[in-house]
């Protein structure tokens, strides 16, 4: 009898199989809970270890904030004015960046840059009708067609057209509304200073100036101020290459206005920092207590309660956290000391007074407790910084270098003073991103240097050099490779590619025999992978090869950030490798579970097959019982 024929449970048989079933298949199925239950406890755990993944990633993200020197570089700036009833906001704003330092600057701000503007003096009666001239015009070393077609309208926007590309004129044309019948063409700079707009008719015809009557109506300036008594201009209002780490936005000018401009270390910055750190490795601490609490009746944990590597880690966090630094400079070797400090419930807590102290008095102590730092037997070389994971052990070590780094650059020869033909300046990085510099007939050698240095962005420097053009990448090593093309034979530097050199050098421990090669980027050094120095990194700026002492130390940052790269990095950390043996586990019982449901289904299936037959048959019993003694009531009655 097919599985497909369904039957009343007990119908003929008067006995309820399809619950005795039920109860065989219970029975059946507790190793499957079982495993369910195996699953579920796995499953806890994996989503307790993805918890605590995450509270314990938020703390390596604080502690990378305070493992570096440089997380350090933290600046604010105040001002005030004297001489003058203007405020400070109303003459300049001031954005400080992480590579200033300390400082006093008395600052006055004396003009303002402004932009050149012409415009069209003619009344211009219609901006759709043709104007009738024609002929081209160099425009900021773009050409401008215009033909006797041409609209005012159409000017305009050819104008407008010649700011795309590499080299954009950098000029705007509007149209002004004088009245119906009445307009006027503008051309504006984008630019401030006293370069402006430069215009060459190149047909001869001066097709603006006479066709458009176009004027100047204001002239280009640059910027003056004096810093410190120095007079300075420059043709932008925003002055960053003046004060080193900071950006001056001049808004307006007065010469008898003195601003003193103040340029402090934040603390509060770094406070901030310190106490993230401090609230996340707490949250940590409790993550790791709430999972070793057990509930007040007694019944229940956490998930991970009792788990041996949630203690290690715990005791591995704790044992970074308190180790002295050493390679210290000043008896602050602990964090205690400076007011950070683990209570008696294991958490840390902050000493606001002590630690305020010891950032104005004894600041780069503090910074030297928390970031890796490095010194050196020469001032050339110098530590830069340790990546996450970083093998390399504190100690002291020797570093060698063979070859030091070298600028991509080239000199040129025979220039004689002045350009005689219009050429474009082709340049080339090491990407091979493209860059082109437009050159004007008979410009001299300055004009040529700061057209080089206004129009390239790859961080190549143009200078005079005895009337001669020199061209150096600001870049060390293969990086700062360029190529040179289009160049006019009059500035005496070939077509060609012009390459720096990456530094060479070595490492050992001082004790040690073998060299462990590093790997040169530019002037820094790299550990590599799988090497003992790997993820350190070196800055050699000297310009001679030898061997130099070179001692490595490293601050409960950069401790706590390697042992906590070691649990949460992806590829092959603590938690990454729990959690995968974790799902692994838990796939195995997933297909156990459904290879023993496949079975018990086939096993609930057969019961019930054997049931349904045993009702068919004593159904087909019972109706021949019933023909019987029908067959037989009949003969007796006969």
């Amino acid at each position: 009898m097919g599985s497909s024929t369904s039957y009343i449970s007990g119908l003929s048989s008067g006995v309820d199989w399809t619950s005795m079933i039920s109860q065989l298949v219970a029975v059946e199925r507790k190793p499957i809970i079982a495993l369910q239950d195996n699953k579920t406890t796995l499953s806890n755990e994996k989503t307790a270890w993805s918890d605590l993944n995450s509270v314990i990633q938020s703390l390596q993200t604080s502690v990378q904030n305070l493992s570096a020197l440089d997380d350090f570089d933290a600046f604010t700036s105040s001002s005030t004015i004297t001489g003058s009833s203007t405020s400070v906001s109303d003459l300049l704003s001031v954005a400080v960046g992480s590579d200033a330092s300390e400082g006093s600057y008395d600052i006055k701000v004396t003009l303002l840059a402004t932009a050149e503007k012409l415009k069209s003096s003619i009344a211009i009666t219609s901006t759709s009708e043709a104007r009738g001239i024609s002929g081209t015009v160099d425009i900021n070393g773009r050409t401008l067609t215009i033909d006797a077609t041409d609209s005012l309208a159409n000017i305009r926007d050819k104008i407008n057209a010649l700011n795309s590309g590499d080299n954009p004129a950098d000029v705007t044309a509007s149209i002004i509304t004088i009245d119906d019948g009445s307009y006027r063409l503008t051309l504006t700079s984008k630019n401030t200073g006293t370069d402006g707009i430069s215009l060459d008719d190149d047909s001869g015809a001066d097709i603006l100036t006479t066709g458009l009557g176009l004027q100047q109506l204001t002239a280009g300036q640059d910027a003056q101020i004096t810093v410190d008594g120095e007079t300075i201009t420059r043709s932008s209002n925003q002055i960053s290459d003046v004060i080193e780490g900071v950006t001056l936005n001049l808004l307006g000018a007065d010469e008898d206005g003195t601003i003193t401009l103040n340029v402090n270390r934040d603390t509060d910055a770094i406070k901030t920092k310190i106490q993230d750190f401090v609230d996340n490795y707490n949250k940590v601490m409790s993550a790791i207590a709430t999972q070793n609490t057990v509930s007040s009746d007694g019944e229940t944990t956490g998930a991970l309660f009792g788990d041996n590597t949630l203690q290690s880690i715990k005791f591995t966090l704790r044992r970074s956290l308190l180790a002295e630094v050493s390679g210290m400079d000043s008896s602050l070797t602990f964090l205690s000391q400076i007011g950070v400090s683990v209570d008696k419930t294991g958490k840390l807590s902050i000493d606001e007074t002590t630690l305020d102290g010891y950032l104005q008095t004894n600041f780069n102590d503090v910074r030297n407790l928390f970031a890796a730092h490095g010194t050196s037997s020469t001032s050339a070389l110098a530590f830069s910084y340790a990546a996450s994971g970083s093998t390399a052990a504190e100690g002291n070590y020797e570093v060698k270098i063979d070859q030091v780094a070298t600028q991509a650059g080239v000199t040129g020869s025979g220039f004689s003073g002045t350009l005689g033909s219009t050429a474009t300046l082709t340049l080339t990085n090491a990407n091979g991103t493209v860059q082109t510099i437009s050159l004007n007939a008979g410009a001299d050698m300055d004009t040529i240097v700061e057209a080089i240095n206004d129009g390239n962005t790859f961080g190549i420097t143009a200078e005079n050099v005895g009337g001669q053009l020199k061209l150096t990448s600001t870049s060390y090593g293969s990086s700062g490779n360029f190529t040179v093309s289009g160049i006019s034979a009059e500035l005496g530097i070939a077509d060609g590619t012009y390459s720096g050199v990456d530094v060479i050098g070595s490492i050992r421990k001082q004790g040690e025999t073998d060299w462990i090669t590093m790997t040169g980027i530019g002037q820094r050094l790299r550990g590599d992978t799988g090497t003992d120095v790997s993820g350190l990194y070196l800055k050699y700026s000297g310009t001679s090869t030898g061997t130099f002492d070179f001692t490595y130390s490293k601050g409960v940052g950069q401790k706590l950030d390697e042992a906590l790269y070691s649990i949460t990095n992806s590829t092959g950390g603590y938690i990454e490798d729990i959690e995968e043996s974790l799902q692994n586990q838990m796939d195995k019982i997933d297909k156990k579970i459904a290879d023993k449901e496949a079975r018990l289904t086939a096993y609930q299936e057969s019961l019930r097959i054997r049931f349904a037959n045993m009702e068919a048959l004593l159904s087909t019993l019972q109706s021949q019982q019933s023909w019987l003694t029908s067959q037989i009531d009949s003969l007796s009655s006969s």
